[in-house]
């Protein structure tokens, strides 16, 4: 039995459902909070049915997960813009891979993840910083953030030691979901405009991480 692939009118219309769905489970979470809502909601939010729905994803916390991932994804687009840039150049053996996972760090300082973290945080509903459901969400969608980071420095890196890729982007998003939940305490009712001296305060913890990435590198 052979299937027909689905034409490009079909992919689009189930594109512009996901869409649909994204935006639904992404308004009724701020408003409502990650627990207050249900399936039953987004779809009739989206305008379509509850089986739709479940067509893209299994269930609340993978929706959760989407949406996170779609508000990561529009900040972390320049940062992989930029470690395409960084990394088109790389020198032979251990020294690119060295330096591709410094462009990778270079490149972090550079998105806007402040705005990206404090709009999950919201999505959310302003979870305690305790909240072992929302933690585990948020690093699920960082780590297919990283898992597309991953790629891309696979394919332009093609000689970098797989477990030093592995451990370096594994600290890195690990630090940055750690000092995520810090600067959340520090300032626990941001919103998504970021004032400057809570962008002060990020980037400080930043600069932490990635020199603690370095001081690994160069040992």
């Amino acid at each position: 039995m052979t299937t027909t692939p689905p034409t490009d009118g079909r992919s689009a219309l189930r594109e512009e459902r996901r869409r649909a769905i994204l935006d639904a489970a992404r308004a009724l979470a701020t408003e409502h909070g990650a627990d207050g809502f249900t399936v039953e909601q987004v779809a009739a939010r989206a305008g379509v049915s509850r089986r739709t729905v479940f067509n893209h994803v299994a269930g609340l916390d993978q929706l959760l997960v989407a949406v996170c991932e779609q508000i990561l994804a529009e900040a972390t687009a320049d940062l992989l813009a930029e470690v395409d840039h960084r990394t088109t150049e790389l020198p032979p053996g251990e020294a690119g891979g060295r330096a591709a996972l410094d462009a990778v760090a270079e490149a972090t300082r550079g998105v806007d993840l402040p705005t990206a973290i404090a709009t999950i945080h919201r999505v959310l509903g302003a979870p305690d910083i305790g909240d072992e459901r929302a933690q585990g969400i948020s690093r699920t969608a960082f780590e297919h953030v990283g898992g597309r980071l991953r790629q891309q420095l696979v394919r332009r890196a093609p000689g970098l030691d797989p477990v030093d890729l592995e451990i370096g982007l594994a600290l890195l998003f690990s630090g940055i979901v750690t000092i995520a939940g810090l600067w959340l305490e520090q300032h626990p009712d941001l919103a998504p405009d970021v004032p400057s001296d809570a962008r002060t305060d990020w980037d400080a913890l930043l600069d932490r991480v990635l020199q603690r990435l370095r001081i690994g590198h160069d040992g």
